[in-house]
């Protein structure tokens, strides 16, 4: 797992669409597309329902979206904490 391909997931989970969550990290959709698949076959299950033009958490999608959504919080708080204390040592 990596971190850009959870950012990926959990951007496609509060859009509903891939094709967004590609425009907003400036990527084709089918690095999304592939991203997801690499994700779901580490993890050895869908997460997500694909429907027509638009896709839906599963059950396991959002209890994993729950999930890494908190940790990618966490990650952004440490980070933030750490620059925070590099301008206060200048």
């Amino acid at each position: 797992m990596e971190l850009l391909q959870l950012k990926y997931f959990c951007d496609a989970a509060e859009t509903e669409n891939f094709s967004k969550t590609a425009e907003k990290y400036l990527v084709p959709t089918s690095n999304i597309s592939q991203s997801i698949k690499r994700l779901e076959k580490e993890l050895d299950t869908e997460l997500f329902e694909h429907r027509a033009n638009r896709i839906r958490l599963n059950e396991d999608g959002r209890q994993f979206y729950s999930d890494v959504s908190k940790a990618l919080i966490l990650l952004e708080n440490a980070k933030s904490r750490i620059v925070e204390l590099g301008e206060d040592l200048q």
